[in-house]
């Protein structure tokens, strides 16, 4: 009976455990922001790829930033500096269909204690430019089975995302402002009738 229990509370415990490390290993964050809410077609959208929350100093990570490629057109991307310590990075990219993969490694022999320095807090993975060919609402988001973290021990770490969305409009056609007109529609008609009695 004893042997029972012993066996239970060791079960338990080891369940206890499993989660503890999932939670762990989502408690990183990957957030895409823009520089700006609202953009005029032709304006050049700003993206960054930031890090953050991750209690382990990364050596490297993959994903894939999903957008849509019909009106959307990618002008640029540049990768961040957290996994540079001072000798260069492994940089990999594929950009197809609205779809860009990034890959960024640390040198095998990178100083950790400067990767954990320049990752502290937050950090950033990517920057990259769009230009909008279209007006509408556009949302820039990660393929979530192709995302991951490789940690300085070797682990394979998930991650959270949080996407972005922003709007377009159209800046063909201006409308005339409407006010204007009407005030010089009556500014004519009063003075019409001063030129009728004048002339008496």
């Amino acid at each position: 009976m004893m042997n029972k229990i012993r066996k239970l509370i060791g079960s338990l415990l080891l369940a206890v455990s499993a989660c503890t490390l999932c939670s762990t290993a989502h408690a990183g964050v990957i957030q895409i922001e823009t520089n700006k809410s609202s953009y005029q077609s032709g304006e050049l959208i700003i993206a960054t790829l930031k890090a953050s929350a991750f209690s382990d100093v990364l050596t490297g990570f993959f994903l894939a930033l999903q957008y849509q490629p019909g009106q959307l057109s990618l002008q640029n991307f540049s990768f961040g500096s957290g996994f540079d310590d001072g000798f260069g990075s492994y940089q990999f990219s594929d950009n197809s269909a609205g779809r860009l993969a990034l890959e960024e490694y640390a040198d095998w022999a990178a100083a950790l204690a400067t990767l954990a320095a320049k990752q502290h807090g937050s950090f950033m993975l990517a920057t990259l430019q769009f230009k909008a060919s279209g007006s509408g609402l556009f949302s820039l988001k990660l393929d979530p089975s192709y995302l991951g973290l490789l940690t300085a021990g070797g682990d394979l770490q998930s991650a959270d995302w949080i996407g972005s969305s922003f709007s377009v409009t159209d800046n063909a056609t201006v409308p005339a402002p409407a006010p204007w007109l009407l005030m010089c529609g009556a500014l004519l008609l009063l003075l019409r009738p001063r030129r009728a009695v004048s002339m008496r």
